[in-house]
């Protein structure tokens, strides 16, 4: 396995480009709007598209469909920049998630519709997989298409579709054929979020960020919004997961709060002594670089084969059993060195470092089931990564 991950002088110069951007460009309030904090505004709206202005949130992607060149490395150089800054690559659904799908998949009508706007900044998608009675279990989704002509009519429910009260279209999975085997009945949709016959309602999580359930009753989807070939959608989604787990989770983005509490246990004191010196909080730090740096390499390791055009196989779900929960570890030690003070909340006198490790520590309950619950993950591991019987 080839782990060498030096990039190109090319490479190097966007690193350099893109990151002087950033630094000029971001603001407090950008890096705050998001799906996972406070929801899209107008300053990341603004960004996005003066982000898409530059070529760079099409890098990677070809011109003809709104691209600017480059290869998948300059993919990852995006994210890691943004994540240093603890932002989040903006339309970050649409770009990582949806348009890849779609540029191997979709119609050339389809591509040419959908993949400009996405690299221009200007449109969002949200994901919309999860059903009540399903969860992880993709292949057991009840929410069904009746071909009608030239058209889908679609009824059903979707939930935890995060996006769904901002976004512009819902990147949708449901059941074309109930007759045919789980994983084989299944396709992919691009809808309109504001189509009529679809209500959106939220669901306040504990983390504090809004996330939502999705009625649709007889929503008419025209075909040409069929994403590939019909009822080969749940193994699109499949197809995805791998590269969507690196792009997505980075662990360089927890350096900025360690350093942070890092230097906060250097000025603080507790029973007359400071943070730093004391051996238990010192075993806490040490834990949490170490599992940092382990996250890192695993990251290293997925990119490395993503990078040699290898597929991403359990090496992803790996990455994301492990960064899921180190991040829930994170915040434990954190909440630990901190003491009952860390309790406190964003605007509480007294909270040390803002409130900013409780808000962690809330935020991140969900990590170990978005996206793929641990325990799916592990089987995935098992099964595909050691060899083991199902």
């Amino acid at each position: 396995m080839d782990f060498n991950l030096t990039t190109t002088d090319a490479e190097q110069k966007f690193r350099s480009e893109l990151g002087a951007f950033l630094d000029r460009e971001l603001t407090p309030e950008i890096c705050r709007q998001h799906s996972m904090d406070l929801g899209l505004g107008p300053e990341a709206r603004a960004f996005a598209l003066k982000l898409g202005a530059t070529g760079w949130l099409g890098r990677g992607w070809p011109k003809k469909y709104g691209g600017s060149g480059g290869t998948v490395v300059d993919e990852y150089i995006m994210v890691q920049e943004f994540a240093r800054r603890e932002a989040i690559v903006p339309n970050i659904v649409a770009r990582f998630m949806c348009g890849p799908v779609m540029l191997r998949n979709g119609s050339e009508d389809m591509k040419a519709e959908f993949l400009p706007r996405i690299a221009s900044g200007e449109i969002e998608f949200s994901l919309g997989y999860t059903e009540p009675s399903s969860g992880s279990d993709l292949a057991s989704m009840r929410m069904k298409a009746v071909d009608d002509g030239d058209s889908f009519v679609i009824s059903g429910q979707k939930i935890f579709n995060t996006q769904s009260h901002f976004a512009d279209y819902h990147w949708l999975a449901v059941r074309t054929n109930p007759d045919a085997p789980r994983h084989h009945g299944i396709s992919l949709f691009v809808v309109d979020q504001r189509a009529p016959g679809i209500t959106i309602r939220p669901i306040e999580t504990l983390g504090g960020e809004r996330t939502n359930e999705v009625f649709y009753d007889e929503v008419r989807v025209p075909k040409t919004r069929l994403v590939g070939e019909l009822n080969k959608g749940f193994y699109y989604m499949a197809e995805a997961l791998g590269y969507e787990r690196l792009m997505l989770f980075q662990s360089v983005r927890l350096i900025p709060p360690f350093k942070r509490l890092l230097e906060y246990t250097k000025t603080t004191k507790r029973g007359g002594r400071l943070l730093a010196d004391n051996p238990d909080v010192q075993r806490h730090l040490a834990q949490m670089a170490t599992e940092i740096k382990v996250a890192q390499a695993l990251e290293d390791r997925a990119f490395a084969l993503l990078k040699n055009g290898d597929p991403l196989d359990h090496e992803a779900s790996l990455l994301k059993l492990f960064g899921s929960a180190m991040r829930q570890r994170f915040a434990d030690h954190a909440l630990d060195i901190l003491g009952p003070l860390g309790r406190l909340e964003e605007g509480a006198d007294g909270a040390p470092l803002g409130g900013e490790m409780a808000k962690l520590a809330k935020t991140v309950v969900v990590d170990t089931i978005g996206g793929g619950t641990s325990e799916i993950l592990k089987t995935v591991v098992a099964t595909r990564g050691m060899g083991l019987p199902r």
